[in-house]
């Protein structure tokens, strides 16, 4: 255990992840299982890697959000969850209670968000924040306290970022990912950018201006073709930092005490594995005894 170090995980973001990297298969009752073993190796790996004190999980609602409100059709080309996605997550909750591990969730708001309110719950607190997730999208969220973990690339590729990892990979600070995403757009979420601007082109407009507002505020220096996608699209660029930002500011019930990690009962967490079928995930529970388990999860 590393002290004063807190993890978030963005539950739904590893799910889906799990879901599409992961062959298909049941339990003994022919439940579908692939995404919950997925995602509680995930979970596992994570855990032991990072060795937080505190724990904590952030999930999305089957809801539309203030996004949509905003955009109708924002996430509009996605299919609909699968069903046999769908029927996983109730699994996955209770992998995560049988740990003892807190999950937070609001109305009309993804799990990026809930987890961006809980860091902010906490900055007043000597605490390092680590986000856990499978897309990229947090970066935003990095700071001299906070740092993304993400598992895009699978477990054994994992990437730590921080700010100095998000500035080599984008030449960025994370404090201006919001407005470049705004330029270049999000397909993976249906925010539209600036039609025309790429990821490199995005890039290299905010080295330059800084941020959106200062982008537009100084127009007139943007010459040609360029110049006449950006006055073309201002609205949409606009709308697009708003769907690109996530909230940090939700109103929710959090007290570091309660994610703190505790003793959990390994026979009960065994009984669920086995049930699920996740003989292999049980070999990685280290059977201690009592005592020695104490403050610790794994």
């Amino acid at each position: 255990m590393i002290k004063d170090r807190f993890v978030l995980i963005d539950a739904f973001a590893l799910i889906f992840r799990a879901y599409h990297g992961m062959p298909p298969f049941t339990d003994k009752l022919g439940r579908p299982v692939g995404a919950v073993y997925g995602f509680t190796s995930a979970l596992l790996a994570a855990i032991k890697t990072l060795e937080p004190e505190y724990l904590a999980v952030g999930f999305d609602l089957p809801t539309k959000t203030v996004r949509h409100a905003e955009y109708v059709e924002y996430k509009a080309h996605r299919a609909p969850t699968p069903d046999d996605l769908m029927v996983q997550v109730p699994f996955v909750k209770d992998v995560l209670k049988t740990f003892n591990i807190p999950i937070f969730a609001m109305e009309g708001y993804e799990g990026e968000d809930v987890i961006a309110s809980i860091i902010n719950k906490v900055k007043d607190k000597n605490v390092e924040s680590i986000i856990v997730t499978g897309d990229l999208d947090c970066l935003q969220l990095v700071d001299d306290q906070t740092k993304v973990y993400s598992m895009a690339r699978g477990v054994n590729q994992a990437m730590m970022y921080d700010i100095a990892k998000v500035k080599e990979r984008y030449g960025l600070s994370p404090s201006q990912f919001v407005d470049f995403k705004a330029l270049k757009g999000d397909a993976s979420d249906n925010i539209p950018g600036v039609p025309g601007i790429g990821e490199k082109g995005a890039a290299k407009l905010i080295i330059e201006y800084k941020n959106l507002k200062n982008i537009y505020k100084n127009i007139d220096k943007i010459s040609g073709k360029l110049q006449t996608l950006l006055s073309e699209n201002k609205e949409q660029a606009f709308l697009s930092q708003k769907l690109s930002k996530i909230v940090d500011d939700l109103d929710i019930d959090f007290n570091l005490s309660s994610a703190k990690i505790h003793d959990y009962d390994f026979e009960k967490v065994k009984k669920v594995f086995l049930e699920l079928g996740f003989k292999s995930l049980v070999a990685r529970l280290p059977e201690e005894k009592r005592e020695e388990r104490q403050q610790k999860l794994l």
